[in-house]
């Protein structure tokens, strides 16, 4: 199998950007079937066609945050191959490093495969924690020089690059000055935000006797002869991570001087005898031995290694020897579909939560070094919650811990998915302890559908004292509590989650749940403002399934838990379940969990009246509406000075808010009778059906209706997937005419033959 992405061609002069477009112009010379693709042509590229993209946060992002939105939504509509570049390192200070090293995490992790421009940029890749899986190695090009005569030297030392701290500048106006040098040349301008710097660093180097001068742009002939003309080329970075100068002054025919650190080294090994690589502290004496043998400073080396079409071949094998990705299953909430499907194991991290249960944590992670799943596939990251004491892990689980700042599973569960790579993730509490086909069973529906939430089947045991290694599934019906009736209940009604609805967050137990890390970076981590018991897993589940969740329960999936049940313990259950419902209430605004008259923060249903009507058919359509739904939000698209309308803060204008289900009015209506469509509009996406089309009593179509969950899939998939269409004639529905009796409808009196 293999990928043929569409190759993403971004304008404007960035680096980043101008090398994208020369890769896909030696691609295309290669192979000219390979499509091209600017980014304000993306929209029209169908949904799921394969692309690559070559990313660094600035390019894509007025901040890493910005860049990681854009990226990671990108990669929900198709496919991607990135090279990565300008990977983060110490160089980018403590207030940016983990910001960018987030947006490069996030985008190793959405993308189908990785690539960087050198094998130092890999390693850095594992030393920032950012990605520990597979990585490509495309170095980037140099040309080979064309044979041009040597022009006159300019008697300066060169810097190649946008000047900004850290670049080298002041290294080799060092050099420059114990070398008695007089003269030093910037070739090129200040880089964004750095233009203080650099008119710090020219009068730092007039105290010292030496004229700077900064050429700024210039085009790439230009260029190329300013630079053949400098004394002595120097590259002195004090932090790469791939260097376009390195193989610039290269492709002009010189030999730089170049500071030695790994990716020099890389470099040197690489293209032997393109440049001179030096200790910092020869620099000096390398730049006064260069002034006295000009011909050191050129390599005259004829082709170079690893050109441009060099590299597009290396492109074309690598995007040829991935598999190709899967296409991915969208359906509704009818998982069964998928039935008798197997998906290749997939990269699974466990995150396990854990507060000082040192016992209870040592048997689960000996049942996770147990599973039937592959070894080399399983990835373990224990997540502590402030442990008085660090818990020990085994070698090969990796430990990561915050603060005691009380209860804090939400926070924890965050870190834990931060600090790991897997395709899927599956969570699980210290205290939950596998059987051996339980990761197996879990994941198969992530793998096979990336918007599956999967919950296991979480049994309670008394478990104390049993020994670390004894296997969970012999020991745990022997010394098997109470299973709660009321889950088994709903599974059963259910039929495993199969027929779910708005309320069966309330099934879904985070200690033994599963999602793909697509759906969870999507959706976004737990929230961090639980800082008590309960209620974070289902928000969590709440805001997937409102996104287009899949439920499942996978009763094959089986964990025992260390204990009872909440309703088992020792606990006020009912000040707990009341101070857990309060809190939910405010976060989950649907039928059944939210108050009954309090108005939600986020409306349920929102009514979208499109267009410019009369003011007196405006109020009677608002006015019937709210009447028929109490608690819903209308939204205008001009809110017109009536009073009365003005007065009410369901009456909006601007933008629709992200209700659960927003019916969009293509024309003012009286509604008379509600019933029907208020049934239609409670169950949409609660089962296949995600849109209705409104038909008023006469037959005439009146607008139409999305729930939340068919507009979230609809924006991940490019298309209106998974979801039905369904009609409704509303038969205490009527258009109303432009200029209704408003009179009879206010005071009660008169037919609809009065306002229709």
């Amino acid at each position: 199998m293999s990928v043929r992405p569409v190759l993403l061609t971004p304008p404007g002069p960035h680096g980043v950007a101008a090398y994208a477009r020369a890769v896909a112009a030696e691609v295309r010379a290669l192979n000219p079937a390979v499509r091209t693709v600017t980014p304000d042509a993306l929209p029209g590229l169908a949904a799921g066609t394969p692309l690559h993209v070559h990313v660094t946060d600035k390019m894509w992002g007025a901040s890493p945050e910005e860049a990681t939105a854009r990226l990671t939504a990108l990669a929900r509509r198709h496919p991607l191959t990135v090279t990565l570049h300008d990977v983060p390192q110490a160089s980018d200070g403590e207030r940016n490093r983990p910001r960018r090293r987030a947006f490069y995490a996030a985008v190793a992790r959405a993308a189908h495969a990785v690539a960087v421009n050198s094998t130092h940029e890999r390693s850095l890749l594992a030393e920032e924690d950012v990605w520990h899986g597979s990585v490509e190695v495309v170095p980037l090009p140099a040309e080979s020089p064309a044979a041009v005569d040597r022009p006159r030297s300019d008697g300066a030392v060169g810097v190649l690059g946008y000047f900004y701290p850290g670049k080298g500048h002041d290294e080799a106006l060092a050099a420059a000055v114990a070398a008695g040098v007089e003269r030093f040349t910037v070739l090129g301008r200040a880089s964004e935000g750095h233009d203080a710097d650099l008119d710090a660093f020219v009068r730092r180097a007039a105290d010292v006797g030496v004229d700077v001068e900064v050429t700024g742009w210039l085009d790439d002939a230009e260029m190329a002869a300013r630079a053949r003309a400098v004394a002595v080329p120097v590259i002195a970075h004090r932090h790469v991570s791939a260097s376009g100068s390195l193989t610039s002054w290269i492709g002009w025919g010189r030999r730089p001087l170049a500071v030695r650190n790994r990716y020099v080294d890389e470099m040197d090994a690489l293209r032997p005898g393109t440049l001179r690589a030096i200790e910092p502290d020869d620099l000096a004496a390398a730049v006064r031995e260069s002034l006295g043998d000009p011909d050191a400073t050129w390599h005259g080396i004829h082709p170079v290694p690893v050109g441009p079409a060099d590299v597009a071949r290396a492109y074309l094998g690598w995007w040829a020897a991935l598999p190709a990705p899967d296409a991915p299953w969208v359906v509704g909430n009818r998982w069964d579909l998928v039935a008798g499907r197997e998906p290749e194991p997939p990269r699974v991290s466990v995150v396990v939560a854990h507060y000082d249960q040192p016992e209870e944590l040592a048997r689960t992670l000996a049942a996770l070094r147990a599973q039937d799943h592959p070894a080399d596939r399983l990835e373990i990251v224990v997540a502590d919650d402030g442990s008085p004491e660090a818990p020990v892990v085994p070698e090969g689980v990796r430990l990561v811990r915050q603060v005691d700042r009380g209860f804090r599973a939400a926070a924890a569960r965050n870190l834990g998915v931060s600090a790991s790579t897997g395709d899927v993730l599956c969570f699980l509490d210290a205290d939950t302890t596998p059987e051996p086909g339980y990761v197996r069973a879990l994941t198969r529906l992530p793998a096979l559908l990336p918007e599956a939430v999967t919950v296991g089947r979480r049994r309670h045991a008394d478990l104390a004292g049993l020994e670390t290694e004894v296997p969970v599934a012999e020991a745990g019906p022997e010394r098997e509590l109470p299973e709660p009736a009321w889950l088994r209940e709903e599974y059963a009604r259910t039929g495993d989650l199969l027929r779910a609805d708005d309320r069966s967050y309330r099934f879904v137990i985070g200690a033994v749940s599963a999602c793909s890390r697509r759906l969870f970076d999507e959706v976004g981590g737990f929230d961090e403002s639980y800082t008590e018991y309960g209620g974070e897993d289902w928000e969590w589940v709440h805001r997937a399934w409102q996104a287009g969740a899949v439920l499942a329960h996978v009763p094959a999936a089986v964990a025992w838990h260390d204990g009872p049940d909440w309703s088992g313990r020792d606990v006020d259950r009912v000040r707990e379940g009341n101070r857990q419902t309060l809190r939910l209430t405010a976060d989950i605004p649907v039928a059944g969990s939210a108050g009954r008259g309090l108005l939600p923060a986020v409306p349920d249903v929102v009514v979208h009246l499109a267009g410019e009507h009369t003011e007196s058919a405006t109020f009677l359509c608002v006015d019937s509406v709210l009447a028929a739904f109490p608690r819903a939000v209308v939204v205008l698209d001009a809110l017109p000075s009536t009073p009365a309308l003005a007065a009410d803060p369901r009456v909006r204008s601007g933008a629709i808010p992200d209700a659960r289900v927003v019916w969009r009015l293509d024309r003012p209506v009286l509604v008379e009778d509600a019933a029907g469509l208020s049934e239609r509009l409670a169950a949409l996406g609660q089962g296949e059906e995600g849109r209705l089309a409104v038909h008023a009593a006469d037959g005439a179509p009146i607008g139409a209706a999305v729930v939340r969950r068919a507009r979230r899939r609809a924006e991940r998939w490019g298309a209106p997937v998974g979801f039905t269409t369904g009609e409704i004639v509303a038969s205490g529905v009527h258009v109303l005419r432009d200029e209704p009796h408003l009179e009879s409808w206010v005071g009660g009196w008169g037919g609809v033959d009065r306002w229709t």
